[in-house]
Parts: C-alpha cells; structure tokens; sequence
C-alpha cells in the first residue's frame, strides 16, 4: 500500500513538474515574440516614417509623389498641379501638398469636396470657409496664401508656420487637435520623399523637440509638493512637458539607446534613457518605446509615445538630463530646453497660446 502511495505521488510530481515547464515555455516564446515584435517597430527614418525631418535642397522625389497621388480622392492626379501653384508662388511643393492633405484627409474632407478648399482656408468676414470655383484655382490660392502670410515673413519650417496655422490652445480648437499639426504634416512630408527648400532653416539648431512644438512645461526641476502624495518639498529631478497618449516623443539628440524599459519600470513606467557621450536623457511614462537597447538613434528620430505609466496623475512626459552614469547626477533640464526654443508654463498649459480663433489674418 505504501508503494502504491509513493508511486502515486511520484507521479503526480512529475506531472506538475512537466506542467510548470510546459507553462514557462509558453511563457518565454510569446515573451520572445512580443520583444521581436517591438524591435521590429524600431524603425525608421525613410520615406512614410515620422522621424526626423527629411529635405534634398531642390530635389523632388517623384517616385513617391506619383505613387501618392495615384488614390487620394479629388486630388487623385493632381500632382502636377500642386507643383506648378508652389513653383509660381515660389514655396516648396512638398510642403503645400502635405499640408492640404492633412487639412483634407487626403482629399476627402467635406471642404475640399464640395467647395474646392484645400487648406481650410476661412473668409475674409471669418463666416464659414471660402468656396472656390475649381479644385486648381483653390490649390493656387492656397499656394499663394501661403507666401504672402508664411513664407515671405519668415515663417519656412514646419514648426515655425504650424504654430500660427493651427496654434495650440486656439478657442476653435477645444479639443487640442492642434497638437497633432506638426508630427502630422512631418510625417506626410517624409512620405512624399521629404521637402526640397530651406533645408539650412530645417536643420538649424542644436536639439531637437522631445514633444512636438511649442513646448508646455507643467512642472519643472526642483523642490514641490508631490502632486500624488501631498508631501511639502519633495525634489521633482526632471521637468515634465504636456502632450497626449499616444504623441510621439523624440529624441532631442542622437545618441544610443542605454536603457529601454517597455513594461513596468517603477515610478518612471515605461521609459527609455539616451547616452549622448556627454550626458544622458531621460523620457519617462510613455505608452509605447520604439527602440531597442542599443539602437543608434539620431536627432529628432520618434523614439515612444507619449503616455501616463507609473506613478503619474496624468499623460505627460517626463524628461531628465543625468551626467555621471545612468541613473546619476540629475541636472536641471530647463538650460537645456532653451536652446531649441521652448516656452515655459507653469500650471496653466495655455496662458501664452493664442486665445484667438487661431487665424490670425482673413484666411488662415
């Protein structure tokens, strides 16, 4: 009988023995697909990424501008006419495409379609939207508009003309699309094979924006009331900047991927660390990290999204500039932030954005 006994519970050992190797195998093979799948996503800066900005002076790439306009509603072979309108008004015919087709939907939008305007462009009176007696004299009137009020001021990049064409914090804009204009319009403009003009002003600058412009600090380095346990003077080792779940976070300057934590990761969440040689950044509570340990990245490459993981009270990213080693010495980021021309605000996000309509002459 004892024999019987002891058999039996050999048996069932061995049985949940296999059970729990069986179960850890599972485990490491969708733990294994899931990292392929997430360093596949790790990509890139060609032609349809929404990485850095790309711009060949005077080159248009018509392979995909043709490939582009082969199905995009009303504008369906209207390249050439894009082209002609920006090369008369003297702009770059990359640019006034990718902003007519985010304007549109890509030639889709109820304003394109029933009154042949391309870029939501408003009338002189500010009642409704202009209407234009065909699809080529709207796109010409836009190209033109945007000289006379973009171009010829002095307003050529895409950050630069996207903060007057569609401002953050604008009273017809409530629910803060806006904040999508730039990564938008940069992501459409990679996808046409890049712009062909003023690639000296698009380059320009020692970092690049880790939120998309203009930045909003919402707390910044130093000693503060913990906004999640009370606490009176508690060090904040970081300044974070507003944005949106599922914003794109970039990397202010190239470097190599030193830490890149896509689950959990403590009060930071999911977040990803920067070794520029000299110093080290830090992007923290995203929702999604493109890259993999050591992938080179470069400025102003999409590296995450914006998110609200680990200890927050909302979707922000949290940003840290650390020198010594990883995880070391915290610096106060804002000296830093300066350089690429941010705008710094404290509690209420929008006190500098333009209150306005957003349009801040008889069209847009």
């Amino acid at each position: 009988m004892k024999e019987l006994l002891k058999e039996a519970l050999i048996y069932k050992a061995r049985y949940y023995i296999a059970v729990f190797f069986l179960l850890a195998g599972i485990v490491a093979i969708i733990a294994a697909i899931m990292n392929a799948i997430v360093d596949d996503n790790s990509g890139g800066s060609g032609p349809g990424g929404s990485g850095p900005l790309l711009c060949t002076p005077g080159e248009l790439n018509m392979e995909y501008i043709d490939s582009k306009f082969a199905d995009l509603g009303v504008f369906t072979g209207k390249q050439n006419v894009f082209i002609e309108s920006a090369t008369t008004s003297g702009i770059d015919p990359v640019l006034l495409m990718s902003i007519a087709m985010h304007e549109t939907t890509y030639g889709k939008s109820p304003a394109v379609v029933n009154k042949n305007n391309p870029g939501g462009l408003m009338r002189a009176d500010g009642k409704g939207l202009m209407t234009f007696a065909s699809l080529d004299e709207g796109i010409q009137f836009m190209a033109a508009n945007l000289q006379r009020l973009y171009i010829s001021q002095g307003l050529v990049t895409i950050e630069q003309i996207g903060n007057k064409y569609a401002p953050v914090g604008a009273k017809n804009d409530p629910n803060n699309l806006n904040t999508h204009w730039i990564p938008t319009v940069t992501r459409i403009v990679n996808s046409f094979g890049g712009l062909s003009a003023n690639c000296d002003q698009i380059a320009s600058g020692d970092y690049a924006y880790p939120t998309a412009p203009p930045l909003i600090v919402t707390s910044s380095y130093g000693m503060r009331t913990h906004p999640l346990t009370g606490k009176p003077s508690t060090m904040h080792q970081g300044t974070d900047l507003a944005c949106s779940i599922g914003d794109p976070i970039y990397a202010v300057d190239s470097g190599t991927i030193a830490v890149a934590v896509k689950s959990g990761g403590g009060n930071y969440g999911h977040h990803i660390i920067i070794n520029h040689g000299n110093r080290f950044t830090l992007y923290g509570h995203l929702t999604a990290v493109s890259v993999r340990l050591n992938h080179n990245v470069i400025k102003g490459e999409q590296i995450g999204t914006c998110g609200k993981t680990g200890r927050v009270t909302g979707p922000h990213l949290h940003f840290e500039i650390q020198t010594g080693d990883i995880y070391g010495t915290r610096e106060d980021p804002w000296p830093f932030l300066q350089n690429i021309g941010s705008r710094k605000e404290e509690s209420d996000l929008h006190s500098e954005a333009d209150e306005s309509t957003g349009r801040e002459d008889e069209y847009k």
